[in-house]
């Protein structure tokens, strides 16, 4: 935290209340300039949306720069982000991901037709942040896993990636069908195809360092290992140790949600497949670090 008077604000401070100052005089800050394409402003509804859509987005940019992953792969693709409305589209506005560019349906910042559509869909979890954590672990698929010494393993763990993707989706949204494998999955998306399972349990990865740094924050009471683990979540080496730390802070938030009549914050129950998928994921990001401090 700094004084106002000591930084320059954000161009976006006044028209949809960004709180990050900038590095340099183009007028953005760093998680706003990744924004190639806003939405139309013509309306008030859609700035409202687009000031929640770029509150979760920060979210997210902080999560990977402190996880010490880069914004622009070796090859030059670098993340970006269009936010459409379907005011302007006039067609339905798919949200995707594709060489690292995002595409964000401006709608699925309105909650209740978030929540309708999460519904609709049978999933146990939509949010905002969980679109954008989702749709960003296929950027880094790309630089994590595709062409390193990861990529044989990542097959065994997470399935045969090279099967046609757009014949799985069809086959997935066809099936009449909607159970799944909850021992192997952490979501029926997730069944999809290998590349889906592996985005849907990076962002749960970063659900579980983001909430566990601000829980370092609140006043609990930890053992000594505990307080090590939450000194920095995104840079802690020991897999256990994290789990360790998230389960008792994942029952307490859904504790604490009962009590004032609400769902569960967290309606999972991490199995012991999922959980290997996850330190698959922590292990690529470590190995990733560990080259790049190396180069």
């Amino acid at each position: 935290m700094c004084a106002l008077s000591d930084i320059v604000p954000c161009a976006n401070r006044n028209l949809i209340a960004c709180n990050w100052a900038i590095e340099d005089r183009t007028g953005f800050c760093a998680a706003c300039r990744l924004t190639r394409t806003i939405p139309n402003l013509g309306s008030r509804r859609n700035v409202i949306l687009w000031r929640k859509v770029e509150e979760a987005k920060r979210r997210l940019i902080y999560d990977l720069v402190r996880l010490g992953l880069p914004l622009t792969a070796t090859s030059g693709a670098g993340l970006a982000f269009d936010i459409l409305s379907e005011d302007v589209a006039g067609v339905p506005i798919m949200t995707g991901h594709a060489a690292g560019l995002i595409t964000l349906n401006l709608v699925e910042a309105d909650d209740a037709e978030r929540e309708s559509r999460r519904i609709a869909l049978r999933e146990t979890y939509r949010t905002l942040l969980g679109h954008l954590r989702h749709e960003v672990g296929h950027f880094y698929w790309d630089l994590l896993i595709a062409q390193t010494k990861l990529s044989m393993a990542f097959r065994a763990v997470f399935g045969d990636e090279s099967v046609d993707y757009q014949a799985a989706l069809k086959t997935y949204h066809a099936r009449a069908d909607r159970s799944f494998d909850q021992n192997g999955f952490i979501s029926e998306y997730a069944t999809s195809h290998p590349w889906e399972d592996w985005a849907e349990t990076f962002a749960h990865f970063l659900h579980i360092v983001s909430t566990l740094d601000t829980a370092a924050s609140l006043p609990l009471l930890l053992t000594e290992r505990a307080r090590q683990t939450l000194h920095d979540p995104y840079r802690e080496a020991d897999f256990d140790a994290l789990l360790a730390s998230w389960s008792p802070i994942s029952e307490a938030l859904n504790d604490l949600n009962r009590s004032v009549g609400q769902g569960d914050a967290y309606p999972f129950d991490l199995s012991p497949i999922v959980k290997g998928k996850l330190h698959f994921v922590h292990m690529a990001i470590v190995s990733y670090r560990e080259t790049a401090r190396h180069d």
